[in-house]
């Protein structure tokens, strides 16, 4: 996990990485490979910015979150997806039992993708791509409920290094492709001539590499992508550097599960959901606002092979209400 780390942390193109995520000090690995630091990661800085649950107050919010949430998908299904345990999280003890209030986000997204997860798992080979995941939380859910898939995760050397640690400690025999097993097993000691085809991913359960080497992947052959509210956190050209991708991998009728603000500018750009760079080849399966969080929206879209001429329309109805919102109504 340090060989990877430190590799991509070399090889991280700047202008992949945003203001907002543009915090991480030079000497930053020795809290990172500290043990005691990496045990306690959901409860101490390590997962800052990608942790809810480091904010402050958080009982009263994480009560008022899991009695939405219940009302939702039921009890029963938050205990058995939820996960308190790994990274030591702040929990909370509600109706005798504990909860994170970080995890019951991911329980959500997770209930709003498991029938379309569903409808793709009878696939020989089942890809699901996330971008931006985090410390792996929503990943491990669908691992845990969906063996057969093969789960790619593509982001920041910072994250690569938390997420290979917390699925692992949750699945100690996991198969885990990072950075260095890679170029191993393309026996190179350069990433300009590599090539990821389908075929040798297929033997891991996790493939966890840095978000630029996703240009590296060769084929359509991703069924779902995935981002949770990472993408208004980027700066413009990451978001469009990742829609090529997506729109470049993703195979027939794939999914693309997409959960961002209305807009958010601390990347250094404006970045507007209503403006990301979808083509024109998507239908929406799912337009809402996010659960508890006033200021996100919820989309799952399809991938299709005709042109969809109302996709454009449908978005600019969205939030703020500015020009483009009043245009969409004529």
């Amino acid at each position: 996990m340090e060989a990877s780390y430190n590799l991509a942390k070399s090889l991280f193109p700047r202008n992949l990485i945003s203001k907002h995520w543009d915090i991480y000090p030079d000497d930053f690995k020795s809290s990172l490979f500290n043990r005691d630091k990496i045990k306690n990661f959901r409860s101490n800085d390590l997962s800052f910015k990608f942790n809810d649950s480091l904010e402050k107050g958080m009982f009263l919010r994480t009560k008022r979150a899991l009695d939405k949430l219940t009302k939702i998908t039921g009890r029963e299904f938050i205990e058995k997806n939820k996960e308190t345990i790994i990274g030591n999280p702040k929990t909370f003890y509600i109706d005798n039992e504990y909860y994170d209030y970080h995890d019951l986000f991911i329980i959500y997204f997770y209930h709003s993708l498991v029938s379309f997860l569903s409808e793709k798992s009878d696939k020989e080979a089942f890809f699901i791509c996330e971008i931006g995941g985090g410390y792996g939380g929503l990943i491990h859910r669908i691992k845990k409920n969906f063996p057969g898939a093969i789960c790619l995760l593509f982001d920041l050397p910072e994250q690569n290094y938390i997420s290979n640690y917390y699925l692992t400690q949750l699945n100690p025999k996991a198969k885990v492709l990072n950075l260095e097993g890679l170029m191993s097993m393309k026996k190179t000691k350069s990433l300009d001539s590599i090539k990821i085809e389908k075929d040798d991913l297929k033997k891991f359960d996790y493939v966890i590499l840095p978000g630029y080497l996703i240009e590296k992947i060769r084929n359509s052959f991703i069924d779902v992508f995935i981002n949770t509210r990472s993408l208004m956190e980027m700066n413009l050209e990451t978001v469009y550097f990742y829609f090529s991708e997506i729109h470049r991998l993703i195979c027939d009728d794939g999914l693309f599960y997409c959960v961002n603000r209305y807009k958010k500018k601390t990347s250094g750009d404006l970045v507007k959901f209503k403006r990301l760079p979808f083509d024109k080849k998507w239908t929406l399966e799912v337009s809402r606002q996010s659960f508890y969080q006033p200021l996100i929206h919820e989309a799952l879209l399809r991938r299709s092979n005709l042109n969809n001429s109302n996709l454009k329309k449908q978005l600019f109805k969205l939030k703020p209400y500015d020009i483009e919102f009043f245009s969409s109504l004529i």
